[in-house]
């Protein structure tokens, strides 16, 4: 699509449902990073329960 082209709302829709997954991925990393600064040391049972959804995460089927 060409600079001087503009997108149907339709189109927008679809882009915006077709990356929702991706926006959603970041979001939760962000949110996972933010818990993690929040506390000065970890627990190692919670560090590997973190560790085991993030992986979770990122292992889904479908994600980007």
């Amino acid at each position: 699509m060409g600079d001087d082209e503009m997108m149907t709302e339709a189109e927008i829709d679809a882009e915006f449902e077709r990356t929702q997954p991706i926006g959603n991925a970041i979001n939760a990393l962000a949110q996972a990073e933010l818990a993690v600064a929040a506390v000065d040391e970890m627990p190692p049972d919670v560090a590997v329960r973190v560790g085991d959804t993030l992986r979770n995460l990122c292992n889904r089927k479908g994600a980007p």
